[in-house]
């Protein structure tokens, strides 16, 4: 028996073999000449990293320097003496000499000291232990002005003390400024009038060999100009360059090189040897990778589930027709089953599992020569099909899709109905990318489902500006409910014999949309696909609640929509907002559509009967449009149907939809359900459907939706 996986049936074995061992034979020669061309390498490097720590210890000790004269500023500007000597009319010259000029003499901090008015011109100053004539700042040169100008209002304000360096006509020095102010609290002036203290220090040999010795720098020394690359240049507070800082290398690189010679020489040694063993090693597992390697590929590149190839796999080939240059037209068909979401929540996954492998064979035997069906993950799949008839096999292919699924597929002991939304894309990969391609066949797809499900949907450019549209007000929806720009009016329910308002209908509106007014038929069907709906439902039912809560004598209807009613969390919602409004259970009535309640019989009929044992009434709404059967009606038990308007709007001119509803009516009334006619338009519909036998009327005979405080008001003129 030949075995599949032998080392013949692996062509890229032998030639990977080869390389690896030439490979690790010549990193055995190339190691030992690296390793000693190494010692070289650490040396400089050692040198260079040496430099670079010396370059940053320079830099910092020009900011400790720094830092030094502005902590002198805050020790004799921010102290309460100071302001009370400097602030008088007549300035104290001996105490001013005394506590400041004196200082240079003494501890050599600093070798000027200076007192500045409001305009920042000289009222004193002692130099190096002498009295200071100048009144103006040119001695002290651009640092001092540019730290002042950049910082006029804040030392005015006796916000901060601002340090730098300068170059004056004694020379470099550090420099700081800063308001003189009390050492607790805010300056309290009668006018604008200012001090400032001005400390100096300028560089000397002296300093220059106190700062090596603190940061271990050898011989550092000031040059006007730079003596190697890695001098660091000493910048005033204006930019300027005053000059450089400069030292003598102390070149650790030989040392460490000499000392490691012997080390490097056993690293050889250990070296080779641990590679001739990776080498041994590396062939057996590099056998044993390029035997698994095929499978690895494939089981990468197919679907775990239906074993046909995944979306990576599908991507990949048409990436690599459009890398051949292939110019020939290709179609892109696109599948999502409908209600495959129900059969799992419905049957389980298991189930689910089940109808995709059914779903996949079927959908196999029928691709058409040449095409490539994948599945693209959960209930999506997609056809690829090229040449010059692309589009009309693939055309037949969702028409088969279509045809198949429209019979009941058998998994196990269940006949289980789905359906699909198809959408197809053409065009050349030179025209479009294959990832355009596939959103453009999204796009068609997502255009079947939105309206109707069932169908098969080309591609065109309009179809893209209606996707593009549909973000747009997706967007909108979101901003809308983050910013309270939508409303929630009201369209009375009338009794049909007393003819008084006994309820309302609950509608949403979107008055302050900002790019204006926007119809509920163009944002809702948009808020239920992109499951907006959500808070948008829960807004509508929490606002009505509240408006309606002060009128006890009034019933609330809310429509509910699919999207809603499939949320397992949907009757715990209805009770938190029940509760928050403090609105009575009994008062609250919820509409349903007819459509989804044949589609989800078992998620229906669990929600009524958590509502109603709530205390909620259920409507069946839009009855009519429909396949509902008496044995459905008796099923739910419903407390009410709302005949739709497209029936009860037809009864002054149609016999069939007149005796239609008096039909209806009387089934309703042996179920022991109230009767909605909606849609009511004028006297003749409004008498008719009362003679029908219908329980409540509603329509634009009575009123059209308005806000909460028309509502009320018309309510109040019928009454009078």
């Amino acid at each position: 028996m030949r075995n599949p996986l032998s080392w013949h049936k692996i062509p890229s074995a032998r030639t990977l073999f080869a390389m690896i061992f030439m490979a690790g034979v010549g990193l055995i020669f190339s190691v030992v000449a690296l390793l000693y061309l190494s010692l070289n390498l650490i040396s400089s490097k050692a040198n260079e990293i040496d430099e670079q720590r010396t370059a940053l210890s320079v830099e910092g000790a020009i900011q400790t320097s720094v830092n030094r004269v502005w902590s002198l500023v805050i020790d004799n500007a921010v102290w309460d003496d100071a302001v009370r000597e400097a602030y008088r009319p007549a300035l104290d010259i001996d105490w001013l000499y005394n506590t400041w000029g004196a200082g240079y003499k003494v501890n050599n901090l600093y070798d000027g000291t200076f007192v500045l008015d409001e305009r920042f011109r000289v009222l004193w100053g002692s130099f190096q232990g002498q009295p200071f004539a100048e009144k103006n700042l040119d001695f002290f040169g651009d640092g001092l002005k540019s730290l002042i100008l950049m910082h006029t209002n804040a030392l005015r304000s006796d916000k901060n003390i601002y340090a730098g360096i300068t170059r004056t006509r004694a020379g470099i020095a550090f420099v700081g400024v800063g308001l003189i102010r009390p050492t607790i609290g805010s300056l309290r002036v009668g006018d604008n009038t200012r001090r400032f203290l001005v400390i100096t220090r300028h560089i000397n040999p002296q300093i220059l060999r106190d700062l090596g010795n603190t940061f271990q720098i050898d011989n550092l020394t000031f040059t006007p100009e730079r003596v190697s690359d890695v001098s660091v240049p000493l910048k005033s507070s204006s930019g300027e360059v005053l000059g450089y800082l400069s030292w003598q290398p102390r070149l650790p690189g030989a040392a460490a090189a000499k000392a490691a010679s012997l080390d490097i020489t056993q690293i050889v040694l250990l070296t080779a040897a641990l590679i001739l063993l990776f080498i041994l090693f590396s062939c057996v597992g590099l056998y044993k990778l390029a035997r698994g390697e095929t499978l690895a590929r494939s089981v990468a590149r197919t679907d775990w589930l239906s074993h046909l190839p995944n979306r990576r796999a599908l991507i990949e080939e048409l990436e690599r027709v459009s890398q051949r240059g292939d110019t020939d037209r290709k179609s892109v068909v696109f599948i999502d089953l409908d209600g495959f979401k129900d059969v799992n929540d419905i049957y389980g996954h298991e189930v689910g599992d089940a109808l995709i492998v059914i779903i996949a064979g079927a959908l196999r035997d029928k691709v058409p020569k040449d095409g490539m069906l994948a599945r693209m993950g959960g209930d999506e799949f997609a056809m690829t099909i090229g040449g010059d008839n692309a589009e009309a096999l693939a055309s037949a292919f969702g028409g088969f899709v279509l045809d198949y699924l429209h019979s009941p597929i058998v998994v196990g002991e269940r006949s289980i109905h789905i359906g699909a939304s198809i959408g197809i894309a053409s065009g050349t990969l030179v025209e479009c990318t294959s990832t355009e391609l596939f959103r453009r066949a999204d796009i068609a797809m997502y255009h079947s489902k939105i309206t109707g499900k069932g169908r098969v949907t080309h591609y065109d450019a309009e179809l893209n500006n209606a996707r593009e549209r549909r973000l747009a007000i997706e967007g909108q929806i979101r901003h809308g409910l983050e910013h309270n720009e939508f409303d929630v009016w009201y369209q009375p329910i009338i009794d049909a014999r007393s003819q008084k308002m006994v309820g309302v209908e609950a509608l949403v509106r979107w008055p302050r949309r900002p790019e204006g007014p926007l119809a509920p038929d163009e944002f809702i069907t948009v808020a239920e696909t992109s499951g907006l709906i959500y808070g948008l439902g829960q807004f509508v039912l929490s606002r009505a609640c509240q408006d309606l809560e002060p009128y006890t004598d009034l019933k609330l209807s809310v429509n509910i929509s699919p999207a809603q009613f499939r949320d397992p969390e949907f009757e715990a919602k209805v009770e938190g907002a029940l509760a928050l409004s403090r609105f009575p259970p009994t008062r609250l009535q919820l509409e349903v559509t007819e459509t989804y309640v044949l589609e989800n019989p078992e998620r229906a009929r669990s929600a009524i009967n958590n509502l109603k044992a709530q205390g909620i009434a259920v409507a069946l709404d839009d009855f009519g449009t429909g396949y509902s059967s008496i044995g459905y009606l008796r099923r739910f038990n419903f407390n009410t149907i709302k005949i739709d308007k497209s029936l009860a709007g037809l009864v002054d001119h149609d016999e069939q939809a007149s005796a239609l509803v008096s039909g209806t009516v009387r089934i309703a009334t042996a179920l022991g359900m109230t009767v909605v006619a909606e849609g009511v338009e004028n006297e003749k519909q409004m008498k008719l459907l009362r003679l029908a036998g219908c329980d409540q009327l509603q329509g634009y005979w009575y009123s059209q939706p308005m806000p909460i405080e028309a509502i009320m008001a018309l309510r109040q003129q019928r009454q009078c």
